[in-house]
């Protein structure tokens, strides 16, 4: 036994010392423990009647979250890690390599599962480790494949992402299959959408695994083949033709087609601006990326009051429409490919330094992602009934930190801003500006009857908006999708 342990390998899968990450930007290591804290709520013994359970979210987040201690752990040993690797074995207790082992946190992770939910250790540990893998190599592939495209915190923080919602998908579509019990509208969304996820990953994973793929002769019938694939398995799933359960869930109130035409109205108008302020050139980037910003508001604000539910679908179905866009353009599959690449060009911001766009998806999901996150509001819209006072605030997390905070502060800085913040050029007027504007938002929701806010919630509600609004002066990591997830966590304890 003694033989097996000292071979143990005390180094994560994850060589930074080979990692290509943007310049002139810090680590942005604190980032790994936004998502981990953002799905914290989801231990709490409210939501333990919730399905899909939030806790195994909450625990594998807490698990990537650690692991993000081997990040911190190979930074500091970047550029001795040939001598680190041939002298670890060595020279490091055994206790020490099993505890700092990279699948440690996926073992300890399992075992906190089968004691503190009713899912089964053989169940946990499958997830726990399938979660670590995917974590480490996904990070891995994303610094390798998009050089330049991220820091490390952010690198980190999609990695962590991604390895959740895969292994959250999977785990909850073998559980519906397995039980084959009846389903809810949101849980037959929640199926809808993780099998989406499951093949848009294989889909992203074909076209990097077989250049073939890249070709336009071979990429639409791919797209269409995936696209098959998930209506079919969708439908076995949900019992019901998706296309037609789809029409359902879409045309199921007046509420919902009035949200897919005003929807429809704003991409139209983003698309006009886009294109007569490429040609005219009489808009600057900033500008123009501040008038997305109040295309967000729009967009989210109404669907998550009224159709939360129905948003979420929504949200996911932009993001990953916004992906295949981006693969589109970087793989050059042409004619597209152009015509993607100049109209993203209006998005570009000095944080898109290397092979990928990002702004807008970021801005996207940053937004969406309270939506994402949200251990149980969303069931209150699925029984006709208003969401409760206090489950609209942390939705509204992502349009109140950047498409209110945020576009407040840009305007509010370049208007009125005197006094630059050290080392930025960010002004304290604009987040002063910034974090008013928010007060101003809750207060007209107050106003509506819509949130219920006591003196004490007053409080906490203006200390969080203003850290979020000193992190967005002084942070250099893509506050798109940080500011959202600051702001949500607190709102939470509302």
């Amino acid at each position: 036994m003694k033989n097996i342990l000292s071979k143990i390998p005390s180094v994560t899968p994850l060589y930074l010392d080979h990692l290509n990450t943007r310049s002139g930007t810090s680590p942005g290591l604190w980032l790994v423990m936004l998502v981990p804290l953002a799905c914290s709520p989801g231990l709490n013994t409210a939501y333990i009647s919730c399905s899909p359970t939030p806790r195994l979210l909450a625990f594998l987040a807490l698990q990537v979250g650690v692991c993000g201690i081997h990040l911190y752990k190979q930074m500091c040993a970047s550029g001795t890690y040939d001598n680190m690797r041939s002298e670890d074995n060595r020279e490091s207790p055994i206790l020490l390599r099993v505890l700092i082992h990279p699948y440690t946190p996926a073992l300890v992770t399992a075992i906190s599962l089968s004691f503190l939910s009713d899912i089964h250790f053989t169940s946990a540990i499958l997830a726990t480790s399938s979660c670590a893998w995917i974590l480490y190599e996904l990070t891995h592939w994303l610094f390798r494949t998009f050089p330049g495209s991220f820091s490390l915190g952010e690198g980190a923080m999609v990695g962590q992402t991604g390895a959740l919602t895969i292994t959250c998908s999977l785990y909850n579509l073998l559980s519906t299959f397995l039980l084959q019990k009846n389903k809810s509208e949101f849980q037959e969304i929640s199926v809808f959408l993780q099998t989406a996820v499951l093949v848009f990953s294989s889909m992203v994973a074909g076209l990097y695994k077989f250049p073939l793929l890249h070709h336009p002769q071979m990429f639409m019938p791919y797209i269409c083949m995936c696209g098959s694939v998930g209506v079919a398995v969708s439908s076995f799933l949900l019992g019901k033709w998706t296309p037609l359960w789809l029409l359902d869930v879409v045309t199921m109130t007046q509420a919902r087609l009035s949200l897919l035409s005003l929807w429809f109205g704003l991409a139209v108008f983003s698309a006009a601006i886009t294109t007569w302020a490429r040609r005219k050139k009489v808009l600057a980037t900033t500008v123009l990326r501040k008038v997305y910003h109040i295309v967000i508001i729009l967009a989210f604000t109404p669907g998550v009051l009224l159709e939360p539910a129905f948003t979420h679908i929504a949200a996911i179905a932009a993001v990953m429409f916004c992906l295949v866009l981006e693969m589109v353009r970087v793989l050059e599959i042409q004619p597209i490919a152009s015509v993607v690449s100049r109209a993203f060009s209006s998005f570009l911001d000095e944080k898109d330094q290397g092979t990928l766009i990002l702004s807008h998806i970021y801005l996207l999901a940053g937004v969406a992602s309270p939506l994402w996150l949200s251990p149980c509001a969303l069931y209150d819209a699925e029984e006709g009934s208003s969401l409760s006072p206090g489950s609209v605030l942390p939705l509204l997390a992502g349009v109140l930190a950047v498409g209110i905070g945020d576009t407040a502060a840009s305007v509010g800085g370049t208007y009125f801003g005197q006094k630059h913040w050290s080392g930025t050029k960010k002004t304290v007027e604009g987040s002063i500006c910034g974090v008013v504007a928010q007060l101003v938002a809750v207060l007209v929701l107050v106003f509506m009857n819509i949130v219920d806010m006591s003196l004490k919630a007053w409080g906490h509600f203006f200390i969080s908006a203003a850290l979020t609004a000193v992190v967005e002066a002084l942070t250099d990591q893509v506050d798109n999708i940080v500011l959202p997830l600051l702001l949500y966590t607190p709102l939470m304890d509302l």
